[in-house]
């Protein structure tokens, strides 16, 4: 966030600050907030948006949500093409050019935009965007001595200029008062909405990387037990082959029918695997974005040429590559930070790879009998919209827990609460983020609001059994 945005923030929270809200004064009886989260892969192939909508009758009650909308904005092929180049040359520079700014922020903007012309909304109804691009990952340069992001996201500011709507981006998890920059803020959210009283859950997101986040039951005595962690490629070696191998006709195996098709090398597997330890190294990001570059995945398909496979077989190789990659790490996962012994009763799949059937397939062959595997639309959520999801819902808990501060640092937990985590983000405001501000303030009473445990999704199975709703 550029300086003059911090400077307004700073002003609207010494203008509406808790001190001048008496406690026990009356407040408003709930909020009652819509919020797009919007974000895009590594690959710049879409926007993915989803409209939220979040209501709560006071801080202690429990918070109810309801995916309102969700829809995949394509990226034009000369944007994507425009941004990435962009990306490619700025990585040698100190600073990113001020025209990368630009393309992404009317990239968001005009998806935004979209998404709501398509969808019969109003911009004015929505309270608040969260943005997220994994694209900006893939730049090693543009931190300051503190190791912050420095005048990276200033297109954030265009979002709100345009749409009109006060936008959070820059998302991190806080545990202990402790930045994580190296864990997904997605992860923070996958821990609230699936713990559960007696059973212990694991959520696989599969998306261009893999995440694995496990989350002990209610009743587990070391809270802190909930760990994730990135496991290596989820559709990436996929998404590259595919290009490869339709001569980037197709950059998807939809469904894992082209791969269905085709017999896996499985010593190409084993030897792939033994030489990468995706656990230590992440695969590189310039996958999604660079044809015959020096990485993996062309090394993976050199060898499956040189062994002279054909296309189908080399997706079917490099489909149970992804596959058996994601069940090691699970198994390593497991057994190095949890227990002996310890067993899982239900595993949670999204995220935009899951619906390749090949690698559900595997993994439920593998794992044992005593693991339920389940769609997160069981809650409520599709799996292709958990991270446009994710980002709506940080985007509000950033907003209920740093409005009642001074500054953009992160609550630090009380005695109360010894080992909430929280949302580190900031802030472009858009044209009602004063309304928006007094509106918790006086939600708040003036005290803190910590982070919601009771979050009930409408269109959840679980929801629906308790005859939840939001009205």
């Amino acid at each position: 966030m550029n300086s003059s945005s911090a400077l307004e923030v700073q002003s609207w929270l010494r203008d509406i600050s808790p001190s001048k809200i008496e406690v026990g004064n009356p407040r408003k009886d709930s909020i009652d907030l819509t919020v797009l989260g919007v974000c895009t892969g590594t690959g710049l192939g879409r926007l993915d948006c989803a409209l939220v909508r979040f209501g709560q009758k006071s801080p202690s009650a429990p918070l109810r949500v309801k995916l309102q909308q969700f829809d995949s904005i394509p990226i034009p092929a000369s944007v994507r093409s425009s941004v990435i180049n962009y990306l490619r040359v700025d990585r040698c520079r100190s600073k990113p050019a001020p025209h990368l700014d630009d393309l992404l922020g009317s990239l968001f903007s005009g998806g935004i935009k979209t998404f709501c012309r398509k969808h019969g909304i109003e911009t004015s109804s929505v309270d608040l965007v969260g943005t997220h691009s994994e694209a900006m990952k893939t730049s090693n340069a543009w931190y300051n001595i503190d190791g912050a992001q420095e005048q990276l996201l200033h297109w954030n500011a265009i979002v709100a200029a345009e749409t009109g709507i006060s936008t959070v981006y820059d998302f991190a998890i806080v545990e202990r008062a402790v930045v994580r920059p190296h864990v997904h803020p997605t992860t923070y959210v996958d821990r609230i909405l699936l713990r559960h009283p007696s059973k212990f859950r694991v959520c696989l997101n599969i998306d261009e990387i893999a995440n694995l986040s496990f989350i002990p039951a209610h009743g587990d005595d070391d809270a802190c037990a909930a760990m994730s962690h990135d496991v290596g490629p989820g559709s990436l070696l996929i998404d590259y082959a595919m290009r490869y191998c339709t001569s980037n006709d197709q950059s998807e195996d939809h469904d894992g029918k082209v791969g269905s098709l085709g017999k896996v090398h499985h010593d190409i597997v084993d030897r792939f695997l033994d030489s990468h330890d995706y656990l230590r190294s992440p695969p590189s990001r310039n996958i999604a974005t660079e044809m015959f570059g020096d990485h993996e995945a062309q090394q993976l398909i050199d060898e499956c040429l040189y062994s002279n496979m054909s296309e189908v077989d080399t997706l079917a190789t490099i489909t149970r590559v992804t596959a058996q990659n994601i069940l090691k790490q699970y198994r390593r996962l497991l057994q190095v930070f949890f227990p002996p012994g310890q067993k899982v009763d239900e595993l949670f799949i999204c995220g935009s790879a899951a619906r390749n059937s090949n690698i559900i397939d595997y993994l439920e062959s593998e794992l044992p009998e005593s693991v339920i595997t389940k769609p997160l639309r069981d809650i409520g959520i599709p799996g292709d919209a958990h991270e446009a999801v994710c980002y709506a819902y940080l985007a509000l808990e950033a907003v209920l827990t740093q409005t009642m501060q001074d500054t953009e640092t992160p609550l630090e937990p009380s005695s109360a609460y010894p080992k909430a985590g929280t949302i580190r983000s900031r802030f472009v405001p858009g044209r009602r983020w004063g309304d928006l501000v007094s509106n918790v303030l006086e939600f708040s009473g003036g005290q803190r609001i910590h982070v919601a445990t009771d979050v009930r999704i409408t269109g959840s199975l679980e929801a629906a059994v308790q005859g939840m709703d939001i009205r």
